[in-house]
């Protein structure tokens, strides 16, 4: 049986590609052994279980805004982290080791590389999160989501958009009966979506619409207070579930701009307002949200002009031929990215160099 490892994880900007990835890998080789790698620490202790999928945890926690002694941790950590990592490889013996970002990517991924085991990463973003520019030193390529992370990488590139669940692809067209409105602040929430988009919402929605906002965990009690007395139906949520079947129903999103939202929007072929997060690593959720404004299917608002320009935005909900446009400018976008990142990593688990894969397969491009 061959089996494949996907690391990576913290919020769902992570975990979802590498379900994505898995999902595609099993279509092509259902025989194929997949075992995701995480931490306790981050979503994927909740997503990746409800898939059904196997999921091994590693001890390994983020730096950032943790204290001095959280920090000290990595001590002990990362060397622990890696003699699992290490234990694991050689029980498993997997063709190729997948890294999507994350600090749980790194101590799976640099014990692979010191045996010589193949290593793919794929990156999500135009500027590459640290784990992977670290990584990308040992690995046999990258698996690009924007074509722009290609400079900021030290390994070879192939663009080929970020790898989406299949079932985003298989919604049906648009419709303008559907009444909903869905508010999507990522896995985690937005502050300023959850702060101030219900009186927006309040102000300028008809009593005919719906509302689902997703609030992300410990705000629900809050955003749902800040609903009182609305015209509309109300749903507040701290996490969905099933985003396929919210989106085959949604007639606009309101949304950050991560880069596999992007993505998933795009399959979904659903008209949105987004508002990226102002201190994303180089303004990249800008630049995500600008794919879809290129394609007429978005309108951006900046984060400093959301209390400004939120209002008039949403004169798009009342307005059916302008949205009815926007979702038919999803025409004709691709929608094989996962598939084409599942080959990549199965010609790298033939043992095919990048050149040699490039040759035959014309409908991939080299960056």
């Amino acid at each position: 049986m061959t089996a494949f490892m996907i690391a990576g994880g913290g919020t769902g900007g992570h975990i979802f590609p590498a379900l994505a990835l898995g999902e595609a890998l099993l279509e092509k080789d259902p025989q194929a052994r997949v075992v995701f790698v995480g931490t306790r620490y981050g979503m994927e202790q909740h997503i990746i279980p409800q898939t059904g999928r196997e999921l091994r945890y590693l001890p390994m926690r983020g730096l950032l805004g943790k204290s001095l002694w959280q920090k000290l941790g990595l001590i002990w950590r990362l060397p622990v982290s890696m003699l699992l990592s290490l234990i694991w490889i050689l029980k498993l013996r997997p063709r190729v080791l997948v890294g999507v970002g994350g600090y749980a990517s790194l101590p799976l991924l640099i014990t692979a590389a010191l045996m010589g085991r193949p290593v793919v990463i794929q990156e999500q973003n135009a500027f590459p999160g640290l784990a992977n520019r670290l990584l990308s030193r040992w690995a046999r390529v990258a698996l690009l989501g924007f074509v722009e992370a290609k400079d900021l990488l030290r390994c070879p590139s192939i663009d080929t958009g970020n790898p989406v669940r299949g079932d985003f692809y298989q919604l049906p067209d648009w419709q303008e009966n559907r009444r909903q409105i869905l508010i999507l602040g990522g896995s985690q929430g937005a502050s300023c979506l959850n702060e101030y988009t219900p009186g927006a919402l309040m102000r300028q929605l008809e009593s005919r619409f719906s509302v689902l906002h997703q609030c992300g965990r410990g705000h629900r009690e809050a955003v749902l207070k800040r609903y009182e007395n609305a015209a509309f139906t109300v749903e507040v949520v701290e996490f969905i579930d099933d985003l396929p079947a919210v989106l085959s129903q949604t007639r606009c999103v309101i949304s950050r701009a991560g880069a596999s939202t992007i993505s998933e929007l795009k399959a979904a072929r659903v008209p949105a307002i987004l508002v990226p997060f102002a201190r994303a690593t180089h303004d990249h959720q800008t630049h995500n949200a600008r794919s879809l404004v290129s394609l007429g299917a978005a309108i951006l608002i900046a984060e400093s002009q959301l209390v400004e320009k939120l209002d008039s935005a949403l004169a798009l909900v009342n307005d059916n031929g302008r949205l009815s446009d926007m979702a038919a400018s999803f025409q004709g976008t691709p929608d094989n990215s996962s598939a084409l990142c599942a080959e990549v990593i199965l010609a790298v688990a033939r043992g095919e160099s990048l050149s040699t894969y490039l040759e035959r397969a014309d409908h991939v491009s080299q960056d």
